[in-house]
């Protein structure tokens, strides 16, 4: 089971884990299946099967909401005796908890855009009582409030949210066997978040209670084909500290990380040019990146398969008649670079945007920004980390 949980917090499986899944959960009557549709990328598939629409229909009690609907729908589905059987959902609402998610930031983030009708999944007689035009929206948005803290009214698909909240917050506590879904909680509060005009203190305390939660469960992070992983959590806990403005604990979450990943990061001066009239080498700012401990190479099969060259973000060269489009260093193979996996590189942004939150602006900070932007766009291979460099760019 923590084999599994770990592969779907990675995303995917590795051949290892591929057969292993193939003996264990291909069986399964809801949550196996489910979860090979998580894998495969078809988060819509998981919304529509058998099992959520089932678990969705009935009758509401007399003035119920959707929350509270939904609320009581999960804990029926889940209430079993066989223990079984209680595996087996606890991974199928694992699942649509995972595909709520991923479809609620294609929706409002990322695109393509996804059309959800709230009637294919809810009963008419919840949604009589809402018939005004735009006011089952209005409910959904409503329900999203916390602190006082309106919901960015533009808001696609809330009902995704909410679903995501109601499986991943409160009804958590009946999916007592799955160790690491404190961790998918800290991921939908970091979405809530986004959606919120302001901090929602609510909302942070229940971050650092899922960050607490998931650093207990040293044993299930623990060994070096879950170092990576490890990581990852650090890195993702860093990232929620600073949106709260809780430096302290953000640095603490990015040193274990940068522990855990074995590299050595810092700027240092090497000499070069930067125009293509300099005549000497002079003194730049470029990052240094090293393994303290070759022995520390990631698992390629642990980390995702490189995005293909065609679909990464399209390097413009400036064409200055001045500018070189890079720095000439006099000696390159003095700085070069370790092969970077997907998690070194998202590292690496981690402590470029600890640097930029910790820093004023001023020009020589820019400089540092700069040589972490350039550090890693000079390894294209990952969609999400080049991405995520450009704006800091």
């Amino acid at each position: 089971m923590e084999q599994m949980e770990a592969a779907v917090l990675r995303g995917f499986l590795t051949e290892t884990e591929r057969s292993e899944w193939k003996q264990s959960f291909s069986n399964t009557t809801d949550g196996g299946p489910l979860l090979q549709r998580v894998f495969e990328g078809d988060f819509e598939a998981v919304l529509l099967s058998v099992p959520v629409l089932e678990m969705l229909s009935g009758d509401p009690e007399q003035d119920e909401d959707i929350e509270s609907y939904l609320q009581r729908r999960i804990i029926t589905y889940l209430s079993t005796n066989e223990e079984e059987t209680k595996r087996d959902r606890e991974l199928a609402m694992l699942a649509l908890a995972v595909s709520c998610l991923h479809l609620f930031v294609q929706s409002n983030w990322t695109g393509p855009p996804f059309v959800l009708h709230v009637s294919d999944f809810l009963p008419a007689v919840l949604l009589d009582k809402h018939k005004e035009v735009g006011a089952v929206t209005s409910m959904l948005l409503s329900s999203l409030l916390l602190d006082g803290e309106c919901v960015y009214s533009l808001l696609s698909n809330p009902l995704l949210l909410l679903m995501a909240r109601v499986l991943l917050v409160t009804c958590a506590e009946k999916m007592d066997s799955l160790q690491l879904l404190p961790w998918w909680t800290l991921r939908y509060v970091a979405l809530h978040q986004q959606v919120l005009e302001e901090k929602s203190p609510q909302l942070y305390s229940l971050a650092q209670s899922c960050m607490e939660k998931v650093a207990k469960r040293e044993d299930v992070l623990s060994g070096e084909t879950r170092r990576t992983l490890a990581m990852l959590f650090h890195l993702e806990s860093s990232y929620t500290c600073l949106s709260y403005y809780d430096y302290r604990k953000a640095k603490e979450h990015l040193q274990k990380a940068r522990d855990l990943s074995g590299l050595d990061i810092n700027m240092t001066g090497a000499l070069g040019k930067r125009t293509h009239f300099q005549q000497n080498f002079l003194a730049q700012l470029i990052l240094d990146v090293k393994r303290k401990d070759v022995s520390l190479v990631p698992d390629s099969e642990l980390s995702p398969t490189p995005t293909p060259i065609d679909l990464l973000p399209k390097d413009h060269q400036l064409n200055d008649d001045t500018v070189l489009n890079q720095i000439n260093l006099a000696e390159p193979s003095e700085h070069q670079l370790p092969d970077l996996s997907a998690e070194e590189q998202a590292l690496i942004l981690g402590v470029c945007t600890d640097f930029q939150k910790n820093n004023p602006v001023h020009k020589l900070n820019d400089e540092e920004l700069l040589a972490f932007v350039t550090c890693v766009l000079s390894q294209p291979g990952f969609w999400a980390d080049g991405g995520g460099a450009l704006p800091e760019d």
